[in-house]
């Protein structure tokens, strides 16, 4: 049986990370991102935003025309307003929101159908540890973060007696493009990496691909008892909450 999964924020960082392992694995992947991507024999690209029920009509033809039927469904595309309550405006709200949630509302009402059908498929979302822990800066992106988590557990609920698993996999600082963004964005971005680097009791950012193998492996049939869970991979960053460098002494 052909495996068929696909995969928002595919062009980049987690996401194009995510289909690279899961090629590997052997499925074939319809990604989708704004940025535009050229094919190859194993992963096709559909060129929209998450958000639009256009983009998902597209996607609908592209697994069509393959005859591909989606056991897996993997949600990275994100988007990031730095700003308090009071610096941010409604478009940033609706834009945080339409991105973040809207574009993991959209895929699984498309393809959860069909899972259900088959009577198997896993959902696998991408929180952040900002899911459950606030960070300053950062109201409309904790705020969607949060949402996803509890909107993949009551999936997982509502679901699993008709084979469905629905998991969030919480990443703390990843380096990413959408990261070197926000990076970009600080007064002193040397220094901004360099506390974000000597935060994490591992010393060092998390690479894309070591979250995309915790998405891989919850996509599997390893995975198969796991349904409503968060996964964290943090680098450690979540474990306490006064985490010593080395330099301070002991």
């Amino acid at each position: 049986m052909t495996k068929v999964a696909v995969v928002t924020g595919a062009a980049s960082g987690i996401g194009a990370a995510t289909v690279a392992r899961l090629v590997e694995d052997g499925y074939n992947i319809a990604g989708v991102d704004l940025v535009e991507r050229g094919a190859s024999d194993r992963a096709v690209y559909v060129k929209g935003n998450v958000a639009e029920e256009a983009t998902w009509d597209d996607v609908d033809r592209v697994l069509a025309e393959r005859n591909w039927e989606p056991s897996v469904l993997v949600v990275t595309a994100a988007y990031l307003a730095v700003g308090n309550i009071l610096d941010l405006d409604e478009a940033d709200w609706d834009r945080t929101f339409a991105v973040n949630l809207k574009g993991l509302i959209r895929p699984v009402r498309r393809l959860l159908p069909g899972m259900i059908a088959r009577g198997r498929g896993s959902i696998v979302t991408v929180g952040s540890i900002d899911s459950y822990m606030a960070e300053q800066g950062l109201v409309s992106y904790c705020a969607s973060k949060g949402a996803i988590l509890q909107l993949t557990r009551a999936l997982a609920l509502d679901h699993a007696r008709q084979g469905i698993r629905a998991n969030c996999v919480c990443p703390g600082v990843t380096d990413t493009p959408f990261f070197r963004r926000h990076l970009d964005s600080a007064a002193d971005p040397a220094k901004f990496l360099r506390v974000r680097e000597e935060r994490n009791p591992l010393g060092r950012l998390l690479d894309p691909d070591e979250v995309a193998r915790t998405i891989a492996f919850l996509a599997s049939d390893a995975a198969s008892g796991i349904t409503g869970a968060q996964i964290v991979v943090d680098a450690g960053l979540t474990t306490g909450f006064d985490f010593r460098t080395g330099a301070e002494g002991a």
